[in-house]
């Protein structure tokens, strides 16, 4: 039996029903002769005393259970950055690409920890920069995707595609999407991307709503290094990182993309698997056509 790890819990306080599932876990691992460590909003959420802040949490434990949805689990990766810690997510609504368990398979995941007999998989993120007027901020990371797209007028934009220097494409549309293996099933998806095995070391290119029909989504090796440059337009461009908003681009920018050098270890309970979840979420259910 593996060593259990040391627990950390982070819960979303605007869910319903945060509180007492908060309270149902605690209660579960201290029978298992397991403590916690909670972060501390959440200490707060349960009125118990010893939280720690967030960006101390990566530190003190060696796992993290979220209570929340995918939405609570991309603004963690995003606050924790390099620091992240192996993540266990439960949607308190339904099972998400991201989340591992419903809050109904809550004490089946404790289980789970207690026993080490969860699995992992170590998810890529993007890094990138944004580049304006010869300046280069500061690194920002994506466990989904990084858009580039119109900020409110209705008029297309342009984006221009380097992959390792070489000019891929110029995309006319509604702007351009860096999706990852994680990200393939969100925003990239709903733009006509492809869906991509979490396991896949690769990036997707989606444009979204391409003025022509030869602009289609593109797959690059994870390994490459991809640059979204956008000429001066007669509108406000908004870049976006997991559909949260960085900034609003007035001028002329580059915006630099990679492989983030570290992953997102991503909790599975037993026998959980990409596809079984899309057979839930994507309602997978095998052809009705009869075998001749």
């Amino acid at each position: 039996m593996a060593e259990t790890p040391r627990i950390g819990i982070l819960a979303n306080p605007e869910k319903p029903g945060a509180a007492a599932l908060l309270h149902d876990l605690v209660g579960r691992f201290a029978s298992a002769g397991q403590t916690v460590l909670l972060e501390e909003k959440t200490a707060l959420l349960a009125h118990l005393p010893g939280g720690v802040p967030l960006d101390q949490l990566g530190e003190a434990v060696d796992l993290i259970v979220v209570l929340g949805g995918d939405g609570t689990l991309l603004w963690v990766v995003r606050q924790m950055g390099a620091s992240l810690k192996p993540i266990a997510a439960i949607n308190t609504g339904t099972l998400g690409f991201l989340t591992c368990a419903t809050e109904e398979e809550s004490g089946d995941l404790v289980d789970a920890i207690v026993s080490g007999t969860y699995t992992i998989s170590e998810r890529l993120l993007l890094a990138g920069e944004l580049e304006q007027n010869g300046r280069v901020g500061d690194t920002f990371y994506a466990l989904n995707e990084v858009t580039i797209c119109r900020a409110v007028a209705s008029r297309v934009i342009h984006v221009e595609a380097r992959v390792n220097g070489v000019f891929a494409n110029r995309y006319t549309g509604d702007g351009l999407i860096l999706s990852t293996p994680t990200g393939s099933t969100a925003y990239s998806l709903s733009a006509g991307g492809p869906l991509v095995s979490p396991d896949a070391k690769v990036f997707v290119v989606t444009p979204i709503c391409p003025h022509s029909l030869a602009n289609r989504p593109l797959v690059v090796d994870a390994t490459s290094q991809l640059l979204f440059e956008t000429p001066r337009q007669r509108d406000s461009l908004s870049l976006l990182v997991d559909g949260q908003l960085l900034t609003v681009l007035d001028e002329p920018a580059k915006v630099h993309l990679r492989r983030a050098d570290f992953c997102l270890p991503l909790v599975s309970l037993p026998h959980q698997d990409f596809y079984g979840v899309l057979h839930r979420k994507m309602g997978w259910k095998g052809t009705a056509i009869a075998e001749g």
